[in-house]
């Protein structure tokens, strides 16, 4: 028999996905709690239940959406076998935040949207997230690198920006039924993995040797 989910649940998760609508639209001054129960199809008061302010609010946006992508490549990747290549590693990686963001797009552009309007607090929570996160991929990175599957002339710090700033970019242009996921992810990997594959480093000054790995 599947488990019913509590109705007050239920609600939350529409106030939620009302919010990273709103803000996504309007940004963080341009919302109001009104217009995220009207969106959600509650009355004004109902919404303070859930969330007492609209910082609280789009605090808890923020965290959904970083969250859902953290929690979807973790798992991924403890789905592999210890000995998964980098490039193995990489690819899942790949496919597990493009899966996150593109379930999520509203809540992925709403963070683009009102990164630079919250207030500092939020701000810096949700940045120590992120940051959490970076540190996942720089290690599955510098591993890779130290077992010689990557170039050790490349910076490991420039490709995890360089990574992670196009795949967060492919909730603007990813339309379903176009290109799957699986595609998106292959592509993606083998324009960075065949690029950094040891065998392909030539002579000459390091790549990003003057920036850490």
């Amino acid at each position: 028999m599947t488990k019913k989910i509590p109705k007050s649940t239920t609600s939350q998760k529409r106030v939620l996905d009302a919010a990273a609508k709103i803000f996504r639209d309007y940004g963080y001054a341009g919302t109001t709690m009104r217009v995220i129960a009207d969106e959600a199809e509650l009355k004004a008061g109902s919404i303070y239940y859930h969330y007492k302010s609209k910082d609280d609010l789009i605090s808890a946006v923020l965290d959904l959406g970083i969250n859902s992508v953290i929690s979807r490549v973790k798992q991924a990747l403890q789905g592999l076998p210890e000995d998964a290549s980098g490039r193995k590693r990489v690819e899942t990686a790949i496919h597990a935040h493009v899966s996150a963001i593109i379930e999520n797009g509203d809540y992925t552009l709403a963070t683009r949207r009102v990164s630079g309007q919250v207030p500092e607090a939020i701000r810096a929570h949700n940045l120590e997230l992120r940051n959490s996160y970076a540190t996942l991929w720089q290690d599955i990175l510098l591993d890779a690198q130290k077992r010689g599957e990557f170039r050790s002339d490349a910076s490991m710090t420039l490709v995890r920006l360089f990574i992670l700033g196009a795949l967060n970019w492919t909730v603007e242009w990813f339309k379903p039924g176009q290109r799957s996921i699986e595609d998106v992810a292959r592509a993606f990997t083998a324009l960075v993995i065949d690029g950094l594959n040891s065998a392909n480093a030539p002579s000459g000054p390091a790549i990003g040797s003057a920036k850490p790995n």
